[in-house]
């Protein structure tokens, strides 16, 4: 799992540089987390995982806002962000977190 980590946060890194977006966030947790939302539920279980992916926009880490596709972060790059992380091996699915702080927190907990 910590492998899957460390290539699915890679991989997203890749594509923001590419496209030359770190600069439009702050920060973008990327959360592995045990769900598989593609597959048959009478097979055994899973060894896939989703990923989350959560990029924020804050100038002081005590209030902010989700990064909005098509706003803070263009939506090819979006777009370029799940096909990478997709190719991970043993990911099943992306997720893209719009919570704001308040009420969510700056990491994703």
């Amino acid at each position: 799992a910590v492998v899957s980590t460390q290539s699915t946060g890679a991989a997203a890194m890749d594509v923001l540089k590419q496209h030359d977006a770190l600069k439009n966030i702050s920060q973008m947790p990327v959360v592995l987390i045990p769900l598989h939302f593609d597959r048959d539920c009478r097979h055994v279980p899973s060894t896939k995982h989703s990923v989350v992916l959560r990029p924020f926009v804050t100038q002081d880490f005590m209030t902010g806002q989700a990064a909005l596709p098509g706003k803070h972060l263009p939506m090819e790059c979006v777009q370029d962000i799940v096909k990478q992380v997709r190719s991970v091996l043993g990911i099943s699915r992306v997720l893209y977190d719009l919570t704001d702080k308040p009420p969510g927190t700056t990491e994703w907990e």
